[in-house]
């Protein structure tokens, strides 16, 4: 017996999304593979608590220890000690020496997934993405001004290039100078990747490569062939003069947003590729109406010129109407190359501008190209809708950025020095592996889910999907789970202490099904004080 007013609930930590999160490490074989690689039982500890708190959380290492001796049970759920935390040297060590086992990390990690869930890698996923820094960074050699995807252009950039297969899992990572294209990628990646992976010698057994239009030049595609491997992408250019095969018949799928999609495959030509026409009556209507407002402010750029030479402190120097006039071209030039513009100087003074005329010449065809392009493949024999299902892959990657910059939130960097930008984007990598492991095996459990539910829908009916959340989802449902201590004095006047872990919530006790992880880190820690 206690006495109920001397009980107080003390200590309240996080403990689920730390427990799924820890799983995964063992599951994966992280702990193991530090063993091998010579590293103390301390040091593991100190990675995994740093890398974890890393997943959930997503701080920097400063935060990190803050959140390690404030909020989350990671501490105690690997060492079995609620008073153990890694020192401050430490948790800044991690990330530089897990980078330094980056390539033997990361091959160790592809076989471990390929074991776990019996992955074939035949189909490969290429692309880039960019980060930003804040801060000068003025003697990096990596950090470069480039096209950022994000519009920060203000920002020096560091280049991200990703190889991933088709369930989401890394298979080569390098990380490159700011300033680095789109198709400059590709020959490394292709190198590397095909140094790691054995190219099957049946042709529809050999790897399937998707990109997107940025990178498929024909360079990139010749490189491709050369190395044994099957490539499928968006063509960079639109077909011209071309024609429907004869026996081509168009099929209608949906894409992600339940829109149709007509598909029809062009006639073939000996030694050629094989070309798949796409038409999306959606895509037709967006394009179109960008062409009409691209239209409209094109044309408001050459009106505001024009009204500029009529005001008393207006541009009119010659040249730097041109100027002008050449910024608004720059900026609209899918519609500014059907405009003749015409230039008039004033006779009195030839340095000035007198008028600006322009006319539209918008040919017959342009419209018609809207809404249509064409998937091309060296692979013979793909149907239209497996094409279509194999390009959609590409999405994948895609939402591999995403987690990257959102859900562990590996942008703005603003490390200083190269080796420590790498070593963090590394460390959000190996974070990407522990949610992508996560995710999957949710994403099997699904996918069982639908076809069951679907089983008795009938042709033309909608299905039932059964998305996957997110990471950032996946954390706030798995935060429900606590760790507390319930301290109390009992009838002898001892002091009772009782550290017990919450029993998981409806939706968090799914998430362990799913995964088929342990509910529970511990059931009870029971500790009895003698008071004098």
């Amino acid at each position: 017996m206690v006495d109920a007013d001397t009980m107080e609930h003390t200590d309240v930590r996080e403990a689920g999304a730390e427990w799924i999160c820890l799983q995964a490490i063992r599951e994966l074989g992280i702990d193991s593979f530090l063993r091998q690689e010579g590293w103390s039982e301390v040091r593991i500890n100190t990675a995994l608590a740093h890398l974890i708190v890393r997943t959930v959380y997503a701080p920097s290492e400063l935060r990190s220890m803050d959140i390690m001796r404030d909020n989350s049970a990671v501490c105690e759920l690997l060492t079995g000690s609620e008073d153990w935390q890694p020192g401050f040297h430490a948790i800044y060590d991690v990330a530089p020496s897990l980078y330094e086992l980056k390539d033997r990390l990361e091959d160790y990690l592809c076989q471990r997934t390929d074991t776990l869930f019996n992955l074939t890698n035949r189909i490969i996923l290429f692309d880039l993405t960019n980060f930003y820094f804040e801060g000068r960074k003025a003697a990096s050699r990596k950090a470069k001004r480039g096209r950022s995807k994000e519009k920060r252009s203000d920002c020096k950039l560091l280049v991200l290039a990703l190889c991933v297969n088709a369930e989401g899992f890394i298979r080569y990572s390098s990380i490159l100078a700011g300033n680095t294209a789109d198709p400059d990628s590709l020959p490394d990646m292709v190198d590397k990747l095909s140094a790691k992976t054995r190219v099957p010698s049946g042709p529809m057994r050999r790897v399937l490569v998707c990109i997107d239009a940025g990178i498929a030049t024909e360079d990139n595609l010749k490189r491709l062939r050369e190395k044994g491997y099957d490539y499928l992408c968006v063509s960079r250019t639109p077909l011209k003069d071309y024609e429907l095969a004869e026996d081509a018949k168009t099929v209608k799928v949906r894409d992600s947003r339940e829109q149709e999609i007509s598909l029809t495959r062009v006639s073939h030509e000996e030694g050629g590729d094989y070309y798949l026409e796409v038409v999306s009556p959606g895509k037709e209507l967006k394009e179109k109406s960008m062409h009409r407002l691209f239209r409209e402010r094109f044309e408001q750029e050459l009106a505001n010129a024009k009204a500029s030479l009529m005001k008393k402190h207006g541009k009119k120097n010659y040249e730097k109407v041109i100027e002008r006039v050449g910024r608004a071209i720059q900026k609209y030039p899918s519609i500014a190359k059907y405009y003749t513009i015409e230039y008039t100087r004033d006779e009195k003074n030839p340095k000035n501008m007198a008028d600006i005329r322009w006319e539209a010449v918008v040919p017959e065809e342009a419209d018609v190209m809207c809404g249509k392009y064409f998937l091309r493949t060296n692979r013979e024999k793909l149907d239209e809708t497996t094409t279509w299902d194999y390009y959609n892959l590409i999405r994948e990657i895609e939402c591999t950025n995403r987690q990257l910059k959102t859900d562990l939130d590996l942008r703005p960097i603003y490390h200083q020095k190269d080796d420590c930008s790498d070593a963090h984007i590394f460390l959000g990598m190996l974070a990407y592996w522990i949610v992508n492991t996560i995710r999957y095996r949710m994403k099997l459990v699904n996918a069982k889910r639908e076809a069951e539910a679907n089983k008795d829908v009938k042709p033309g009916e909608k299905r039932k999907h059964i998305p996957t959340p997110f990471w950032t989802e996946i954390v706030r449902r798995m935060q429900t789970q606590k760790a507390v201590t319930t301290e109390a004095v009992n009838a002898l006047g001892e002091k009772v202490k009782i550290r017990m872990c919450s029993t998981p919530n409806k939706e968090a006790r799914d998430i362990y099904e799913m995964l088929g992880y342990k509910k529970m880190p511990f059931w009870r820690k029971l500790k009895v004080c003698s008071t004098q």
